[in-house]
């Protein structure tokens, strides 16, 4: 199975084609993109700079050199694979963020992965990522691999007039509320003794 065109749609959904024993199929998916895969094709940015020729890489020896807020002026959205052997290669599909808050849609020239006469430095490197971005539009397409959205539930607030059950007041019998004074007076003259003493002490030490 082979993938041929993958993008991520403005949803943060996925339309792929890919071609099987079976022929040729496109899917549009409609559960969200993981980070995964986002961070699959944002590995076709560097390519993309240097392919379109942005001033980000002008100059520039390595993907590494380029900016390090490069995936926030220049965002790929899709890639397209075409060709067989050494004919195979892709073309990126993406955007730039202008300053006046307008996008610019861009697209790489059809470059190939192992031609010789290919004039791009990073071939290697573009069929890593293409094969990376390959990786997990599979995992998207037959194993499900999906972003998981948490619900958000809610709960019906409790009415405001409920309210506790009265508890009865306890009558004690004459007999009860005497017991429980003559225990007071006990506790409060064992507390004054207890005083006593210790000012004993403390003259007696003095």
């Amino acid at each position: 199975m082979e993938i041929l065109k993958a993008k991520i749609t403005k949803d943060n959904t996925l339309v792929a084609t890919y071609k099987d024993e079976n022929g040729t199929t496109t899917v549009e998916g409609k559960n969200l993109v993981t980070n995964d895969l986002k961070r699959a094709f944002s590995m076709l940015v560097p390519h993309m700079a240097f392919l379109c020729e942005q001033k980000e890489a002008e100059n520039r020896l390595s993907l590494d050199e380029l900016p390090d807020n490069i995936e926030t002026i220049l965002e790929v959205t899709g890639y397209t694979v075409g060709g067989d052997g050494d004919s195979k290669g892709v073309t990126v599909t993406g955007k730039r963020f202008l300053k006046s808050s307008k996008v610019l849609n861009l697209n790489t020239p059809f470059t190939k992965f192992n031609d010789e006469n290919e004039q791009y430095d990073f071939q290697f490197e573009l069929e890593q990522a293409v094969e990376q971005c390959d990786f997990e539009v599979r995992e998207y397409l037959f194993n499900k691999k999906w972003k998981v959205v948490q619900q958000e539930f809610s709960f019906e607030e409790a009415p405001a007039d409920i309210s506790a059950d009265p508890i009865e007041d306890i009558q004690a019998s004459n007999d009860e509320q005497q017991a429980f004074k003559d225990a007071m007076k006990k506790s409060v003259t064992i507390i004054a003794n207890t005083n006593k003493r210790t000012r004993k002490r403390a003259a007696a030490i003095a």
